[in-house]
């Protein structure tokens, strides 16, 4: 009895903050490498993929599209190497059940941050339908409008702290041009 106490009282709770913290810090990892790698020159092969790929595929005019971005100039790759080298800190640093929870945290983190910014740019997602979601759907776009803002991927409060939030403007309710749509007038008009 005194097992399961200890466990649901102490272990679990503390487990539970483990995980919601990691995903904070992963969080603002994204951001601040969205910052600084994806957006300026000192990034490298990272920035070049960002600007030539998903800049360029999701612009303005075409910020949505009826098929996901494909894998190539897909930065997601790389993110993985600074994640793997925490975690294998991690593990020899903690207690087995908290680096389990760490592990679990930044999994879904991570898993979360790619989902949304896929689901931010297809045209029609089902979860258009949440206000929650539309809400940080503008805010993404803001960023594609504007690129030094909203570097945030899914807790905008981060640009707040980094100085760069900006809130989008305009009319919202109208729904951008898929890009595939975009590419096929942009098609037309050459032929």
């Amino acid at each position: 009895m005194i097992g399961w106490l200890q466990w649901s009282l102490i272990e679990f709770p503390l487990c539970v903050g483990a995980a919601i913290s990691t995903h904070l810090v992963m969080s603002c990892g994204q951001t601040l490498m969205h910052y600084w790698l994806g957006h300026r020159r000192i990034g490298g092969i990272l920035f070049r993929n960002h600007i030539n790929y998903h800049h360029a595929r999701y612009a303005r005019g075409h910020l949505t599209s009826t098929v996901p971005e494909g894998s190539e100039g897909n930065n997601t790759p790389y993110f993985y190497i600074p994640v793997l080298l925490v975690g294998a800190a991690a593990y020899f640093v903690l207690p087995l059940g908290l680096f389990i929870a760490v592990t679990a945290g930044a999994g879904a983190s991570f898993y979360a941050h790619v989902w949304f910014d896929k689901a931010y740019h297809i045209d029609g997602s089902y979860l258009e339908r949440f206000a929650w979601f539309r809400r940080k759907q503008q805010l993404h776009f803001v960023h594609h409008l504007h690129a030094n803002a909203n570097f945030a991927v899914i807790d905008f409060f981060w640009d707040r702290l980094l100085g760069t939030y900006r809130e989008p403007s305009g009319p919202t309710s109208k729904p951008p041009i898929p890009a595939d749509a975009a590419v096929r007038a942009i098609t037309r008009e050459k032929h």
